[in-house]
């Protein structure tokens, strides 16, 4: 699975790690925990990422099982793409 970035969103970081993306279509706001952040700016860099290679670089940065974190880190993609935050292709 992959995840690309649709054009809508808006992030802000926030000085304690977390953030806020913002749907400009939907006005839908969403808050992020630190992981979230993390995921979102993973995505954010490179527009188009590879579920494998999120994992991998969550479980680097929070020490983290990958076996957990991928179904975890899949239910949370799949969270954004139900809020139109994200495409999985």
């Amino acid at each position: 699975m992959q995840v690309r970035k649709v054009s809508a969103p808006v992030f802000t970081a926030l000085p304690d790690g977390t953030g806020v993306l913002l749907n400009i279509e939907t006005l839908l706001y969403f808050g992020l925990n630190r992981t979230g952040a993390a995921i979102w700016r993973e995505i954010d860099q490179t527009g188009t990422a590879a579920l494998e290679d999120v994992v991998h670089s969550i479980c680097e940065r929070f020490d983290v099982d990958p076996g957990s974190a991928k179904g975890q880190i899949g239910r949370y993609l799949e969270e954004l793409a139900r809020l139109r935050l994200v495409e999985l292709i």
